[in-house]
């Protein structure tokens, strides 16, 4: 089975979107600067769980594998992301869900580094780009599948336009919660991007079972 590592604000394993099939751990700073891990993969924010219902929905089987490298706040470091990328693939997971962006700056170096080598170990990346934004890290790195939010392109179906700086395309929305108006939810990139991880999820197991 496909392991998908969703590295965001963690993942709520008891939403009715989700229903369980998940694992994980926090990567954060300490008081003194330095990294640390542990079991807390709690979405304090929702952001996760809402991409992760998207490759639940697509992918029912699916098992997850959450990251979290946020708290309270859709905002963290360079560094912390790269530390995710390398664990997600130790963990292994063959394919990464990065539905964030960062700007070019102190540590992106390091980001690229380990997006690197996870992707010439085998690893597939699929990031979170910006219409507005061509030099978003991870999903400006060559090789990384960038991904941008397109509500013309039909549910169940992704668009490449290879001439694009970020070639790929879907549906922007999440899935609907009952009691909540679409246009009261979350919108934009970040699910576009689990879309496409979903994608590449279903032609990975393809090729994988025509290996076997």
């Amino acid at each position: 089975m496909t392991r998908i590592g969703v590295i965001d604000t963690g993942i709520n394993p008891w939403h009715s979107h989700i229903r369980g099939g998940v694992t994980g751990l926090r990567i954060y700073l300490d008081s003194d600067g330095r990294i640390q891990e542990d079991d807390d993969f709690r979405d304090l924010v929702g952001h996760g769980t809402a991409v992760a219902g998207i490759l639940r929905q697509q992918l029912p089987e699916v098992e997850l594998f959450a990251i979290r490298v946020f708290e309270q706040d859709l905002s963290s470091y360079p560094s912390l992301v790269a530390r995710a990328v390398l664990r997600a693939a130790a963990e292994g997971c063959s394919i990464l869900n990065l539905s964030l962006g960062m700007s070019s700056g102190p540590g992106s170096e390091l980001l690229t580094m380990a997006c690197r080598e996870v992707m010439e170990a085998g690893c597939i990346i699929v990031a979170a780009g910006h219409p507005d934004n061509a030099a978003l890290l991870p999903a400006s790195i060559p090789g990384v599948f960038g991904v941008i939010a397109d509500d013309r392109v039909p549910f169940g179906e992704i668009r490449i336009d290879k001439d694009l700086h970020y070639p790929y395309a879907a549906s922007g929305s999440p899935r609907d919660l009952e009691g909540l108006q679409t246009s009261d939810n979350l919108w934009g990139n970040s699910f576009a991007c689990a879309r496409v991880t979903a994608h590449m999820a279903d032609v990975y197991q393809v090729k994988k079972g025509d290996k076997s």
